[in-house]
């Protein structure tokens, strides 16, 4: 069995690396259990760089913690108010209390009371029929949080949350500091659109209830590229070994992100054997046939100076940048308009820009042209020619 699938997010047991990220969930865990004071906390990446795989492991922690705890994910999957997200959640909720074969007395009694709110078409109506119905969606979550008052922990992941209105994102603020009777952690994850929402001056309060709590979920260094390549093989019981030059030159190759590292592991496989630096070189071509199916269609017309750039600000390994750091880089004006015009960056004032496209579009048609450094393109096609 293939131990690297490039195409699903990361089990739990496979998870590697966001140390910091860890440590703070389960400290967070420690006070909801110990206190019932809940937390929240924002993840940011681009697209391939974990974030689904990272609410997955929040929930396993949260599972491991508090065994009755309810766990209900919500991935936003087009533009979403706040009253469609609040439905999302009570019905989430419904379904996973209801699918547990065997419930503790508390959680029984949570799924009876979640179970009398309920959604007819786009409205909101309580049951029994006497109470009158929701005037707005906070009311129908504090219905839902009152129901679950007995629960240990309640634990709400929202994936693309970049997809909420942009007037609609101070649920989340709303949600985050509502005076729960239930320990809440709210764990939310998006891309650059949502950080360019938060990044406004009339978001600021929005921002601040995740202070302290805000994750960057981007490039590996070289031990968690390390970790990524050997978490499959514990979690799935399978035997082979990463040679520390193997590694290595994947962590060069793919600059640690986590869709790459996860592509070049699928590629250079092979059960039950050392996997060496050779192996890696020789699979460039396999693993960029598996990477092409999202991103050959990225830039398709972009230049290899256009690559070279967009390569350069992407190794400054940050998000936000300033002329001069561009100028740094090696771009000149011209090229930075180019990028812009491109959608790589986004002005977002005057001398000030921002990363919008992931990464790992620039690191792929870098390979895929071979416009890599050149000690590394020597050796590589000394093993074999990129397609």
């Amino acid at each position: 069995m293939q131990p690297y699938d490039p195409q699903k997010p990361a089990t739990p047991g496979a998870f590697a690396g966001r140390h910091e990220l860890i440590e703070f969930v389960r400290t967070s865990l420690e006070v909801a259990t110990s206190v019932r004071r809940g937390s929240a906390l924002l993840l940011f990446g681009y697209r391939g760089s974990g974030k689904t795989s990272a609410l997955r492991k929040v929930q396993a922690l949260v599972r491991d913690a508090a065994r009755d705890s309810v766990i209900v994910e919500v991935p936003l999957r087009f533009q979403s108010s706040e009253t469609m997200l609040i439905l999302g959640i009570v019905e989430a909720i419904r379904r996973q209390l209801a699918s547990r074969p065997r419930l503790g007395s508390r959680v029984r009694r949570a799924v009876e009371r979640v179970s009398a709110v309920s959604v007819l078409g786009t409205g909101i109506q309580r049951e029994p029929a006497q109470h009158p119905p929701p005037s707005h969606p906070v009311t129908l979550w504090n219905d839902a949080l009152e129901a679950m008052a007995r629960v240990p922990l309640l634990c709400i992941c929202i994936d693309d949350a970049e997809l909420l209105d942009a007037g609609h994102v101070a649920i989340l603020k709303t949600m985050a500091e509502t005076d729960s009777p239930v320990p809440l952690l709210l764990a939310v994850a998006g891309g650059p659109e949502l950080m360019e929402q938060l990044s406004r001056p009339v978001a600021s309060p929005i921002l601040r209830v995740f202070s302290g709590a805000m994750f960057d979920i981007g490039q590996f260094s070289l031990a968690e590229t390390q970790e990524a390549l050997e978490a499959p093989l514990k979690s799935n019981r399978r035997a082979g070994r990463w040679d520390t030059s193997a590694v290595e030159s994947i962590y060069h190759l793919t600059h640690g992100y986590p869709y790459l590292v996860q592509c070049f592991g699928a590629a250079a496989y092979r059960d039950g054997q050392p996997i060496r630096e050779d192996d890696v070189l020789t699979a460039v071509p396999k693993a960029l046939r598996l990477a092409s199916s999202w991103l050959e269609r990225e830039l398709p017309n972009a230049s290899d100076q256009d690559i070279r750039a967009f390569v350069s600000v992407a190794s400054l390994g940050r998000i936000e940048f300033r002329s001069s750091d561009l100028t740094r880089a090696g771009l000149n004006p011209v090229y930075t308009q180019r990028l812009v015009s491109a959608g790589v960056l986004r002005r977002v004032a005057r001398g000030r820009y921002e990363l919008r496209m992931a990464p790992a579009i620039a690191y792929f048609h870098a390979l895929r042209r071979g416009l890599t450094d050149s000690t590394w393109e020597t050796r590589r096609r000394s093993s074999s020619e990129i397609p």
